[in-house]
């Protein structure tokens, strides 16, 4: 492997580095890909309680990714390079190759999944809407409001347990 120095930039350490920050990357990606199972596994239950921990945990996960990668575009412009594919593969050359493409298949899994996921999402949404408007439609409750914001009653309805 050789090292070059380019305007006092050693490319070496800058390609060991980019290496270990896609490791870093990688790894998140995978602990993002388990919670999404976790998600859909939830999601295939009727209690949605452990949505909102697993939503938590989620957000803190993308901002550390989001951490990594402000760090991988600061080192590819320390490196005078672009930063997109092209740019990330010139400094890794094939040192880094491996990493990168777990990288990239980690990513690409985690797409999927979480696509899945909102699709899944949407589904039974759909569905309690439709289950909602048609539970409206036979309770025959209104479906506007006075200006007070009180639900307007039909003329003739009457409270349950009223005379």
């Amino acid at each position: 492997m050789s090292i070059s120095v380019q305007g006092g930039i050693d490319q070496g350490a800058l390609r060991q580095r980019l290496i270990s920050l896609l490791g870093a990357e990688r790894d998140l990606v995978r602990d993002f890909i388990a919670l999404l199972g976790q998600e859909r596994e939830t999601l295939s239950h009727a209690d949605m309680e452990p949505l909102f921990a697993l939503s938590e945990r989620k957000g803190q996960v993308v901002r550390q990714l989001d951490q990594l990668s402000t760090a991988r575009i600061a080192l590819l412009a320390q490196a005078g390079l672009p930063h997109d594919r092209e740019g990330i593969q010139k400094l890794l050359g094939d040192a880094g190759a491996p990493t990168w493409n777990e990288f990239l298949a980690a990513a690409e899994q985690a797409r999927n999944i979480n696509l899945e996921n909102g699709r899944i999402i949407t589904e039974r949404m759909k569905n309690n809407h439709q289950a909602l408007a048609v539970l409206m439609a036979h309770a025959d409750q209104p479906t506007t409001y006075g200006r007070d914001g009180m639900s307007r009653t039909r003329p003739g309805s009457r409270i349950l347990g009223s005379v």
